[in-house]
């Protein structure tokens, strides 16, 4: 397991030698874009070409990576883990250079051990008795949860896969999902717990910062049975920990087709309806985005996808994008994007 975590002087010195434009964060510096790992098979044919990408990505430029313990089977944890251990051993990148975030909340699958999601939750979690049938939120075929117990568990998991012992964000992924089956009152007390947790995470040294990765959770009408508001989300880590929290992340997508972050009003904030980008900056939130082509659905109706990667780059409310790179030639052409 590799110690350390991404430092502001570290990520700051290694995008000033590959000369890329950086972000600015309290805590770290990041790369504009992020490799994204969400999309692909389950296979070793993926599995080669997004390591390829990654490690030509790290190599070369972009210093953070978004992933998720459910993404392709917890195939795409894996990969990272093999370069990044690969790499700090050449002494090509050091850890305290690069800025790791993954995800959980959703039950996932474990393809290497031959476990669809259904038989994960059985044999991993509900039989060794991690979380109870009770703390399973389903909406359609997904099963969410925001059991303490779970997350204690995926972060663990998660960890090894990275092969680290500190995680930089730790996402509570698509929330939405158990605030449809709980109902908001309940959603939101279920958070104080969670939160109270993910702050020892943090004292004990397993991740460093915390947020939501939501769909459509913020980006829905506040009468939307899948809105969570962002002022309520932050009066309850201001009730159960105080202003010196570590939620300090919230992830979405933005896109020409979801582009609602900037164009509804619709998160209250002491009175006022606000943009998600206007209520973020208002309550010191950091915003990264994720889907630029919306899952691949824009592939086709974008003319110049340079111009409008860049269109997403020059918008300020964003720190980073989280841009799906599981080939080496996307990873060679955006890294020309963003080259100061």
């Amino acid at each position: 397991m590799i110690d350390g975590y991404g430092r502001k002087v570290d990520t700051s010195a290694y995008l000033n030698k590959h000369k890329v434009i950086r972000r600015d964060l309290s805590y770290f510096c990041v790369s504009p874009f992020a490799i994204g790992t969400h999309l692909g098979n389950m296979d070793d044919t993926d599995s080669e070409l997004y390591q390829a990408s990654i490690e030509y990505g790290l190599s070369n430029g972009i210093n953070f990576i978004d992933t998720a313990i459910n993404y392709r089977g917890m195939r795409s944890e894996r990969d990272i883990g093999s370069v990044v251990s690969r790499l700090i051993d050449k002494r090509t990148i050091k850890r305290e250079e690069i800025v790791i975030s993954t995800k959980a909340g959703i039950i996932p699958g474990d393809i290497d051990a031959g476990l669809v999601p259904k038989d994960y939750l059985e044999k991993m979690l509900l039989n060794p008795q991690i979380i109870d049938q009770s703390d399973l939120n389903v909406v359609d075929h997904h099963r969410h949860v925001l059991a303490p117990s779970y997350y204690q568990f995926a972060i663990e998991q998660s960890k090894k896969h990275l092969g680290l012992n500190t995680i930089d964000i730790h996402y509570i992924h698509n929330p939405e999902i158990s605030l449809q089956v709980l109902g908001a009152d309940d959603f939101y007390h279920q958070l104080r717990q969670l939160f109270l947790f993910y702050e020892k995470q943090v004292n004990i040294g397993n991740i460093r910062y915390y947020g939501f990765a939501t769909w459509d959770g913020f980006l829905s009408e506040p009468d939307d049975h899948r809105y969570i508001s962002l002022e309520r989300v932050m009066n309850v880590l201001n009730e159960v920990i105080g202003e010196n929290h570590h939620f300090k992340f919230i992830q979405f997508p933005y896109n020409k087709t979801l582009h609602f972050a900037m164009t509804k009003e619709n998160q209250l904030v002491k009175q006022q309806y606000l943009t998600l980008f206007e209520a973020a900056k208002k309550l010191n939130l950091t915003v990264v985005t994720s889907a630029p082509f919306n899952l691949g659905k824009l592939s086709n109706s974008v003319a110049d996808t340079d111009s409008y990667l860049l269109s997403l780059v020059n918008e300020e409310s964003i720190s980073s994008i989280m841009v799906g790179m599981k080939h080496k030639s996307t990873v060679i052409r955006n890294l020309e994007l963003i080259k100061v």
